[in-house]
């Protein structure tokens, strides 16, 4: 590889897993060669330095890096003495130290968070922390390792809106590898595709994602107006130009139906639960408080789930989706408040008993792999359960099936591609054949089509009769495969209907941090009197309407 990275840039790195991104970005401030051992050849210099010459403690006065995973970079004992602690090296004044605490704190919604203990915060606020600890040193190059994987939507945006002043004001160099395609478009000046080890492509937002023989090579996920615009260009009723922002789709829609009259038909994307159904989970009036720190996370929740559902929850971080998840499986019992799951009250039944009914995969699979291979990890349940041999193997071979491994027994988990450690993971729950599948971010860290699999491998369960509760910030998932959303805001349920309708108010739904997908907007976004749906939950179906409004004839030629 050959790449040059000029001063004041705003570079975004986009692969499949497996790509190289990670190796990359850990090459600009020597961690890799100086920690992570292997074979280099060839040289990388960061502001004329030597990488393999220069150690880790003088790149990084130059060179901020915040990692996917915020944990390996999290161990103070308090959130402000975390983010404190860069700037303390730089030898940096107290005043001056203070204001850039505050100021990082703010910018990532972590103020007032000062005094926690790092390792009390969900996921999603771990990594605003560690983004915080970086940006309060300014350093001259900031490196993102997919590190919004595990932020609310408008965190997503939020610290891609910082990141570009950081870029503008203090001519930062910024490096980021991330899929947020659509806040790539708005912000960025380049893109850079990998596919493996190698540099596929290099070149502007709009020369990259209207490049369409690299997205169906790569399977990189483009925004989804360009994704319409690609479905038009396939039907041969093309753009005038190729979108890759919802004002620039907003044109090109309006004047490609022109004055067509009239409502195009549109099939409804959700249905509501079959009346009479069998209650599967049933939350009253929980309310959860962590000691003895007494943060009071989920306040006076309740929702019914019944069987067969496929039910997205969704909220910013930090709004108790997690501490409901881990309510529901009694791994936390209700400060007050009941919770039922599969008919059993969680305050009384073992942890042990409820997994025989509930499935859990946790955001990242390898806090629950330990086994040396795939058999092994898939077995240890149906074990534990004193099931016979020939029915142990039987569902091995079952849930491999399912999850695509098949072939694969042998095989040590750790050794995996991250999307195949998640499918692992989900395989061990599924062999103790619950009836309840609960996900919490099993897409975080995941590429494109490393999504979708399992996403897929949700629906197919939901399609076999189990219910289905999955946790995620991609709103363009919950659209495509979530028939109900559940949608919490500050410990507090805002929301409870069918996906469409959750999705038909974002002005409630910003209230929680989240932003409907773009094809979404984009059908808020348009004239009402173009007669297209408001609230379109896929390309595919807003690509339909369009056709169907295009073979429609126009008022010059009804007049005619």
């Amino acid at each position: 590889m050959n790449l040059t990275i000029h001063e004041g840039e705003f570079v975004a790195i986009m692969g499949e897993n497996g790509a190289g991104k990670s190796t990359l970005c850990q090459m600009m401030n020597g961690i890799i060669p100086n920690s992570i051992g292997g074979r280099l050849a060839g040289k990388v210099l960061v502001h004329g330095l030597n990488t393999q010459e220069a150690g880790i403690s003088i790149l990084a006065t130059k060179v901020g890096i915040v990692l996917e995973d915020p944990e390996t970079q999290l161990f103070t004992s308090s959130v402000k003495s975390e983010v404190a602690f860069g700037a303390e090296n730089l030898c940096l004044s107290p005043e001056d130290i203070e204001e850039r605490v505050a100021w990082a704190l703010n910018v990532v919604r972590l103020k007032g968070f000062e005094d926690r203990l790092p390792t009390s915060l969900s996921g999603g606020q771990k990594q605003r922390l560690a983004i915080a600890a970086n940006i309060a040193m300014r350093p001259d190059i900031l490196v993102l390792d997919e590190a919004t994987s595990q932020l609310d939507p408008v965190g997503v945006e939020e610290v891609l809106s910082v990141a570009r002043e950081l870029n503008q004001k203090y001519g930062m160099t910024i490096i980021m590898a991330t899929d947020a395609s659509e806040m790539i478009a708005r912000h960025m000046d380049r893109v850079i595709v990998l596919n493996e080890g190698k540099l596929e492509a290099d070149g502007t937002p709009r020369q990259i994602f209207s490049d369409l023989p690299l997205f169906k090579k790569l399977m990189i996920r483009s925004p989804q107006v360009s994704q319409l615009a690609a479905k038009m260009q396939e039907a041969e009723k093309p753009f005038s130009s190729f979108p890759i922002t919802i004002d620039e789709a907003k044109e090109n829609v309006i004047q490609l139906v022109g004055n067509r009259p009239g409502r195009v038909t549109v099939v409804p994307e959700n249905h509501k639960t079959v009346e009479g159904a069998q209650t599967s989970i049933l939350v009253d009036n929980l309310d959860y408080i962590y000691q003895p720190l007494n943060v009071h996370a989920v306040k006076g929740v309740s929702f019914e789930i019944k069987k067969g559902e496929f039910v997205a929850l969704i909220g910013q971080n930090g709004s108790g989706k997690t501490t409901v998840l881990k309510n529901l499986l009694g791994l936390l019992r209700p400060t007050s408040g009941t919770v039922l799951v599969a008919g059993r009250d969680t305050k009384k039944t073992a942890v042990a008993e409820m997994a025989e009914h509930v499935g859990f995969v946790l955001q990242n699979p390898d806090q629950q792999l330990f086994a040396q291979t795939v058999a092994e990890e898939i077995s240890y349940g149906p074990k534990n359960l004193g099931l016979p041999p020939e029915e142990i193997e039987k569902r091995i071979e079952e849930t491999l099936k399912v999850v695509g491994l098949e072939g694969r027994r042998e095989e040590f988990p750790p050794a995996m591609p991250k999307g195949d450690r998640a499918k692992v993971v989900i395989a061990s729950a599924l062999a103790l054949d619950p009836e309840i599948i609960i996900l919490d971010e099993p897409t975080t860290g995941q590429d494109y089509k490393g999504c979708h699999q399992i996403m897929q491998i949700a629906q197919a369960l939901h399609e076999q009769g189990r219910t289905v509760v999955f946790v995620t910030h991609h709103m363009a998932l919950v659209a495509e495969y979530a028939k109900r959303v559940i949608v919490l805001s500050g410990g507090k349920l805002l929301l409870d209907d069918v996906t469409e309708a959750v999705f038909s108010q974002p002005e409630v739904v910003r209230q929680a941090y989240i932003i409907p997908p773009q094809i979404t907007e984009l059908g808020q976004a348009l004239p009402p009197e173009l007669g297209l749906p408001r609230t379109p939950l896929s390309v595919q179906t807003m690509a339909d309407a369009l056709l169907q409004k295009l073979n429609a004839p126009s008022l010059e030629q009804e007049h005619v």
